[in-house]
């Protein structure tokens, strides 16, 4: 079986009834899936500004899914990834900063074991596995 960590795209998606997460979710039945809860922060904050926000229907949507707290092992393994950022001359402090989320988003698969989900391949492919849905 295999562990798979839904990144913010997928989650969005999966509310606005998207027939590739449809098609992944099928073909990956067996497999667990989990989340954190940064992306379930930033889910909750699209739908706060779209003012359709609801807490209990948002928890209902994801009653499948596990929202996996940060906890300090993940947030060690994210300043690996930062750390590595900040040495190289690609990035600027700025971009590093803007990164932050998604660094620990990757801290939580790196310690988890897990492959992130996501349309958005490049924030996630330099630290972690990842999978295109």
């Amino acid at each position: 079986m295999t562990r798979y960590l839904l990144d913010t795209t997928f989650l969005i998606d999966y509310l606005g009834g998207s027939d590739s997460v449809r098609r992944f979710l099928e073909l990956h039945g067996e497999d667990e899936f989990a989340t954190t809860a940064t992306n379930y922060k930033e889910v909750a904050v699209g739908l706060r500004l779209d003012g359709s926000f609801d807490a209990e229907t948002l928890a209902a949507a994801f009653e499948w899914l596990d929202v996996v707290p940060i906890a300090s092992e993940h947030a060690l393994a994210a300043s690996a990834f930062e750390a590595e950022l900040y040495r190289s001359d690609e990035h600027t402090r700025r971009g590093v900063d803007a990164a932050a989320a998604d660094l620990l988003i990757a801290g939580v698969a790196d310690a988890e074991g897990m492959a992130v989900v996501t349309r958005n391949v490049d924030d996630f492919e330099p630290f972690v596995p990842v999978v295109e849905y």
